[in-house]
């Protein structure tokens, strides 16, 4: 008889059990939310990094031509605004130098560097792609722009809205100040925005 009434005690009472589920339950929870969260913040941190890369890929294919511009072919006359345009030196003539016989610069073509807003390249990115045309050559220099145009025009005095353009240029201390910023988006639909900066001066 004793030995029956200990086998009974052995057992697991529905209390127990619904304890033991209740703490099972909230333990999941827990470790469900922290990999939502490192799931989160590793989309963030890689939107970071691909935007990062982005940039700077355009970066260093736009600094290097503009430090070698002529200063007076840059469209400064349509600054600020969202297309950068110059001429660049170039050994046209083959003698190994930016010079001719005559002394006298050579010039490259117009290098323009805008947003792909008509889809020149036909590949279905259009304001989010910058693009720089080269003659007949459209050349990708980044993607994931942010989309947002900059801002219009505003009577004097009147203050100026946010510029949140993807691609920017502008008159600063004698150079051109480029701005790019990139748009990316969390797992929860935030979006992610990065900008980078570069000052260049041209030199011819």
């Amino acid at each position: 008889m004793k030995n029956l009434h200990d086998k009974r005690r052995a057992g697991v009472t529905l209390l127990e059990l619904m304890i033991s589920m209740a703490i099972l339950t909230a333990v999941t929870g827990v470790l469900f939310t922290l990999s939502l969260t490192i799931g989160d913040t590793a989309r963030i941190q890689n939107s970071k990094i691909n935007s990062n890369d982005e940039a700077r890929r355009a970066l260093l294919a736009i600094v290097p031509r503009l430090r070698q511009a002529q200063r007076v072919s840059v469209n400064t006359a349509q600054f600020p605004g969202d297309v950068l345009s110059f001429r660049m030196a170039a050994d046209i003539d083959g003698n190994g130098s930016a010079v001719n016989v005559g002394g006298a610069l050579e010039l490259s073509g117009v290098i323009t560097v805008q947003r792909d807003a008509d889809d020149l390249n036909g590949d279905g990115l259009t304001t989010t792609q910058l693009i720089m045309i080269n003659g007949d050559a459209v050349t990708v220099l980044a993607n994931n722009l942010s989309p947002d145009p900059g801002p219009a025009p505003v009577p004097d005095g009147a203050e100026l809205p946010e510029n949140t353009a993807g691609f920017w240029v502008e008159s600063q201390n004698g150079g051109v100040l480029i701005t790019i910023r990139t748009q990316g988006h969390s797992r929860r639909g935030h979006v992610i925005r990065q900008e980078f900066t570069e000052l260049v001066n041209p030199r011819n």
